[in-house]
């Protein structure tokens, strides 16, 4: 199978997270749902705990906040006028090309704020390339066993620990690219992946303890062939249970502290960077060079890749 396709990508988890936040559609429903609007936000990926809270170990898979303006008032005013030169557009159209605008004339806030922070544990499963038939039987790298699951159960709880104020459980199960008619292709294509899903209930409704304050949602992708998931992927992520956010950042002081240095960290973390004139923001914890550093839409990750 050509490379670039989920299932045939050694670091699937990664490369799903990188497409995610890249695809509008797919996160706004993902972080949309945890008081994010992901296209104007920043993001970490594969983000070493110990450059957050030094105390912990492990990494976030994705870290994301929220983006601002450094003077609110002239946001405002462009969209005052981007509505008054073009009454006849949607509002939302006046709100982009103004941000557009302002974002171009350096107007976005840096480094952004820290009040609302979002981290997602991702787990990418796969449907096997050579399956007889969609089951469970056929579902690869599902980590359903008692200590993977043990395992999955702390690194979400360890993301509360840091003091986020919402922690997501991610589930992303790949599947093989289908071919057909285009239009067909796109809707076996979502067949498969809504099948796939379903092979994988019994093992998804075990993945976090009842009482768990986490989000937990399933992204099951349909491939067509022709391009990878990123250009011709279907299917959408949806939402198991829903974040009761992060209670003990009312009542307990080690995860106050937490919180508090994490803020201070990642202020650091993005202070090395010049401010952007494009958004969402995303950057990488590179384990190719060992650095932070900004990717671009097109671009991979490192230039090591």
């Amino acid at each position: 199978m050509p490379e670039g396709y989920l299932v045939a990508t050694r670091e699937r988890e990664h490369e799903a997270c990188r497409r995610l936040v890249k695809l509008s559609f797919p996160s706004e429903r993902l972080f949309g749902s945890l008081g994010l609007q992901s296209s104007f936000a920043w993001f970490i990926l594969q983000l070493r705990h110990e450059l957050l809270v030094p105390s912990l170990r492990g990494d976030v898979d994705i870290l994301a906040g929220s983006l601002g303006w450094s003077d609110p008032g002239a946001f405002e005013a462009l969209v005052a006028q981007e509505r008054a030169k073009h009454p006849d557009w949607h509002f939302s159209r006046h709100y982009e090309m103004a941000a557009l605008k302002l974002a171009q004339a350096e107007g976005i806030k840096w480094p952004p704020p820290t009040d609302h922070l979002i981290g997602v544990e991702a787990k990418c499963a796969y449907l096997d390339p050579t399956a007889a038939e969609i089951s469970a039987q056929f579902l690869r790298s599902t980590k359903s066993s008692t200590n993977k699951t043990d395992r999955t159960r702390q690194q979400v709880e360890r993301l509360l620990e840091m003091g986020l104020n919402h922690a997501a459980l991610l589930d992303i199960v790949a599947n093989p690219p289908v071919t057909g008619p285009d239009g067909g292709a796109w809707i076996t294509a979502l067949g498969v992946a809504t099948e796939s899903r379903e092979a994988m209930a019994s093992i998804l409704s075990q993945r976090l303890p009842e009482d768990s304050d986490a989000a937990h949602w399933v992204w099951s992708i349909g491939s067509v062939a022709g391009g990878d998931e990123f250009h011709r992927g279907a299917g959408s992520p949806i939402q198991m249970r829903p974040s009761k956010g992060n209670p003990r950042l009312a009542n307990a002081v080690a995860i106050r502290s937490n919180r508090k240095e994490m803020e201070q960290n990642i202020n650091a973390l993005l202070s090395a960077f010049p401010r952007p004139i494009g958004f969402p923001v995303i950057f990488v914890d590179c384990k190719n060079c060992g650095r932070l550093h900004g990717i671009s839409w097109e671009d991979a990750p490192c230039g090591n890749n």
